[in-house]
């Protein structure tokens, strides 16, 4: 693509133009916004203004057009978001970007932003009104490792700026990034200090680096003292003469491979186990592809919750009308129609929602979903997760939504209950998002996640190899998202997670990767706290594993989380199996250590010869018994919000029951029923195996001859106990 570069000057936005390079870019354009008359710094929260003086010099040292905007505009709007609004210095990086795209016809911007939400989502903000890809490569690296490649690629780049404790300008201004580098690992040790300067500590300046076909020399500076504080004194360099040179030799871009490939290569190099044999580069259509396309009409019920006391509420079922030709363009809006309706009656509009479960009828129909799917959320939609199910016949979608009844600003003026990490550019962190949806969204302890998929985060294409490998993918992803959203969040928090397979035998080993990730992140926070293994073990949520015929992009694995910020080793947990006839329920709660929220599963299997009329009346009591004996074993007293219903499409008993339990669980012991979400898939778990409890182990191929009927329900409330 053709790429504008926003360079500030300093270290962050040269290195970042170098990713972009190296990721087969071109950089056609440079732009720079500065302050007005002779002003060194700008109170800004987006732009580094110290140093501008040298700015021009760019442009002669990369032999490329430059262009400037004066800032005009203030930091007015500086929530969390960002809403288009006149005299904000966001709309003079607007208008500098709409001239540069006007006239240099770019495609993309290069932006060096590490870890700032607050600059990320500006740029973001603009880059979406203007149709320009933004690109930040350096989004959430690891600083020290980051600031290390920096060093080692012949990046040159001086301090011209501190405002940290332990840093002097007396003594640091001027120095160089490799000077400083074993220092600025210290002060981080001792006292927290972000080593790329991301708190605000530092600022730095670029004199040459394998971009510039010339190098920048300052001939004279000064030092200015900004503020004589005892403890943190901030100063900058005002640079006075300077003049470029020639380089003798210009050397390559020394970047050997792609930050996103070496960790994908990193997550299986060590794995003792490998992909089944010949799944490499295997189709992931499923031999029973078609199978659904032939399913007998069924009727979808639209069923609501009640809400709870922390403002949850399930509305589940929305389609539109069932018919022989359908379109689905027109079934979304229709579906819309009736989801705007349902909401109303409950008070509340779409940008209550938090999470969407999208079922199509068929993953071609993706695009076409989206294109209107998108035009009904704001700048940051609900997480979603998106596969392809077989759905009843002239049924092409359905949506379960999860609302909650957050507020924008409480009475206190405390922050918002609800925060969405809706993440655009491209990076070697995670997955942009492919559709409008956000990586997760926050409210309170509780983090809900998009369905991620193995994308090579700065491609944006499936990664190449077989299960395993896309498996292992899929769960750093959902790993970096939940640290991303709240710091300290890993998947070892998930209360419940659900992984979508496209072929019966991936089951074993996405669970043996599942395993193995928790294993590796328990290990992980055992040598950071120095503890013994003899300490209480952390309780993982269920691994719900389902087959399904598609998913997103031909990916062969998709994982959804759903996380609680608290104590894992302190979480409370229930285990039980019920026998019924030629089978058994296993069943599984697990509630978090603040006892805010909470997930219940269920298993149902059951072998020939099937039971008649009266049994499965019996085994629908026998699941309401064991679904509200199982809330009760741990003292939970309030009712759950879904009941999420995955059956066998091809089992007509599996489909009866699933169809019983939203009139079985309608009459609660405290007249609050669940909302119910019937999930048609093609296949579940394995004889003698059930995917739901979190110790269990998948080995084999689930046998149709064997399993008649097979039911798995799964639960997710967040209440107030």
């Amino acid at each position: 693509m053709k790429v504008v570069a926003l360079i500030s000057g300093g270290k962050d936005s040269c290195y970042n133009m170098m990713q972009c390079v190296a990721a087969g870019h071109r950089i056609v354009a440079l732009a720079n916004l500065r302050p007005k008359g002779n002003t060194d710094e700008l109170d800004s929260y987006m732009f580094q203004t110290v140093g501008h003086q040298a700015i021009d010099l760019y442009a002669e040292a990369m032999d490329l057009p430059l262009y400037r905007r004066t800032i005009e505009g203030s930091s007015l709007d500086t929530g969390r978001e960002y809403n288009q609004r006149d005299g904000d210095e966001v709309e003079d990086l607007y208008h500098l970007l709409k001239l540069v795209k006007e006239k240099e016809g770019v495609e993309a911007v290069s932006v060096g932003a590490i870890l700032s939400d607050y600059q990320r989502v500006r740029v973001e903000n603009v880059c979406t009104r203007l149709r320009l890809q933004p690109l930040a490569y350096l989004w959430r690296r690891d600083q020290e490792a980051l600031l290390g490649e920096m060093i080692s690629c012949d990046l040159h780049a001086l301090i011209i700026k501190v405002a940290a404790f332990g840093l002097d300008p007396e003594k640091h201004l001027g120095r160089s990034l490799g000077e400083m580098e074993s220092y600025l690992k210290q002060l981080s040790q001792k006292y927290g200090v972000h080593i790329c300067g991301e708190g605000g500590e530092y600022e730095t300046f670029t004199l040459d680096c394998p971009l510039f076909k010339k190098k920048i020399v300052i001939d004279s500076m000064e030092t200015v003292i900004h503020s004589a504080d005892a403890f943190a004194p901030v100063g900058y360099l005002r640079f006075s003469k300077m003049h470029l040179e020639e380089k003798m030799n210009s050397s390559p871009l020394p970047l050997d491979s792609c930050p996103c490939l070496r960790s994908i290569d990193k997550l299986t190099e060590e794995q003792v186990y490998a992909d089944e044999p010949g799944t490499q580069g295997e189709a992931t259509s499923h031999p029973d592809l078609m199978c659904h396309r032939d399913c007998v009409t069924e009727e979808i019920l639209t069923t609501c919750s009640a809400r709870t006391a922390l403002g949850y509420q399930w509305l589940c079922g929305i389609s539109g009308p069932q018919c022989d030709q359908p379109d689905i363009q027109n079934q979304t809006r229709q579906a819309f129609a009736s989801l705007q309706a349902e909401v109303q009656k409950m008070g509340l509009e779409l940008k209550h929602i938090v999470l969407v479960h999208l079922y199509v009828q068929s993953m071609e129909s993706f695009s076409a979903v989206n294109s209107v799917y998108q035009s009904y959320f704001g700048s940051n939609p609900p997480a979603r997760v998106c596969v392809e199910v077989p759905l009843p016949r002239g049924l092409l979608l359905q949506m379960d939504c999860l609302l909650h009844d957050w507020i924008e600003t409480a009475p206190d003026d405390t922050p918002q209950h609800k925060q969405a990490m809706h993440v655009q550019s491209l990076s070697h962190w995670a997955p942009a998002n492919i559709g409008p949806y956000s990586q997760a969204i926050q409210v309170d302890e509780a983090v809900f996640c998009a369905g991620q998929i193995a994308l090579v985060p700065c491609t944006m294409e499936l990664a190449e190899g077989g299960a395993l490998r896309q498996a292992s993918l899929s769960f750093a992803h959902a790993e970096r998202v939940l640290a991303a959203t709240r710091g300290g969040l890993a998947l070892g928090h998930a209360l419940q997670a659900h992984c979508y397979v496209t072929r019966r035998r991936h089951v074993p080993l996405v669970r043996r990767a599942w395993r193995r990730k928790l294993e590796e992140e328990e290990e992980a926070e055992l040598r950071a706290r120095e503890e013994s293994y003899g300490q209480e073990e952390a309780q993982c949520g269920p691994l719900v594993v389902v087959v399904v015929p598609r998913l997103p992009r031909g990916a062969a694995v998709e994982l959804h989380v759903i996380a609680s910020h608290d104590d894992p080793r302190q979480r409370s947990s229930f285990r039980a199996t019920t026998e019924v006839p030629s089978g058994a329920i296993e069943c599984q709660v697990l509630q978090s250590s603040t006892r805010q929220c909470a997930t219940l599963s269920l298993s149902l299997t059951l072998r020939p010869p099937g039971p008649g009329t009266a049994q499965e009346e019996g085994l629908l009591q026998a699941l309401r018994d064991a679904f509200w004996d199982a809330l009760r074993k741990v003292g939970h007293t309030l009712s759950p919000l879904c009941a999420r219903t995955f059956y066998k499409h091809d089992s007509a008993l599996a489909r009866q029951l699933a169809a019983g339990l939203t009139e079985c669980l309608k009459d609660t012991p405290d007249q609050r029923g669940p909302a119910v979400a019937l999930v048609p898939v093609l296949d579940l778990l394995t004889p003698g195996s059930c995917t739901c409890p979190a110790g269990s182990v998948c080995e084999g191929e689930t046998d149709p001859h064997r399993s008649q009927a097979h039911l798995c329900v799964c639960d997710w409330d967040t209440s107030m106990i």
